[in-house]
């Protein structure tokens, strides 16, 4: 890649960025813009994975070479396409009924496996070899073990929550409580570290092998965000009636 596009590709990265961070004042053209082509690009590229990763050698490479039977899952994926079509749509629950039927048995499987099984056995797996543990891994098991089963009685129904069994779900909430708090805080860590990529791309687009790309499109972009109000509020005094 030439340094002219890649210049003109930093500032085209500096710019969706400022773009879409514009939205944090106002809603703006300069923030739609970006918005429909982060969509539109999106898709396209999705487009294109749909097309040569699945339907070309799972549909069409099959047909050529005479395996007709994919056209069953490819007319019932089709069918999906008919939801857009009032006339048609009710077509489409085929496909839908195949794909959620089909989902369901890949995943309820799955699920019993890693979300059911795979905790019980984390649970229970620790105590098989007690003699080699040191007094601070037996006291994390006994956590594990111990809230996996406070948690497990707060969703037991079949008894009424009272004495003993409510002490138990009540320390299960806590559990809970932890779980979701490690989850969210999980995701926010997640989201930050996009935020400093971005950061970090603009801090990059900001030297002078970039001709200074950051800043020169930030302070177009206040320099838009004054005009606009300077003006839009002159035209508003200029529309009221006079009394």
């Amino acid at each position: 890649m030439s340094e002219t596009w890649m210049i003109a590709g930093g500032w085209m990265a500096a710019g969706l960025t400022i773009f879409l961070f514009s939205f944090l004042y106002r809603d703006n053209p300069f923030f739609k813009a970006a918005e429909h082509l982060y969509l539109g690009a999106g898709m396209g590229w999705w487009f294109q994975v749909y097309l040569f990763n699945i339907w070309k050698p799972k549909v069409w490479e099959p047909l050529l070479s005479g395996d007709f039977f994919v056209l069953i899952p490819a007319v019932l994926g089709l069918s999906l396409v008919t939801q857009f079509i009032p006339r048609i749509s009710w077509i489409s629950r085929y496909g839908f009924t195949f794909m959620m039927g089909y989902g369901a048995g890949l995943a309820i499987p799955a699920t019993l496996s890693t979300d059911f099984m795979s905790q019980i056995a984390g649970a229970i797996q620790p105590f098989t070899a007690l003699a080699t543990m040191t007094p601070m891994m037996i006291f994390n098991s006994l956590v594990v073990a111990g809230g996996t089963i406070c948690v497990l009685f707060y969703f037991f129904f079949s008894v009424e929550h009272k004495g003993a069994v409510k002490k138990i779900s009540n320390i299960g909430i806590y559990f809970l409580m932890i779980y979701f708090g490690a989850a969210f805080g999980n995701t926010v860590m997640a989201r930050f570290s996009l935020l400093y990529g971005r950061f970090d791309d603009l801090y990059t687009f900001s030297g002078a092998n970039y001709f200074y790309a950051s800043q020169i499109l930030l302070i177009a972009l206040v320099a838009y965000f004054i005009l606009h109000s300077f003006l839009g509020g002159k035209k508003t005094e200029e529309e009221e009636p006079a009394h």
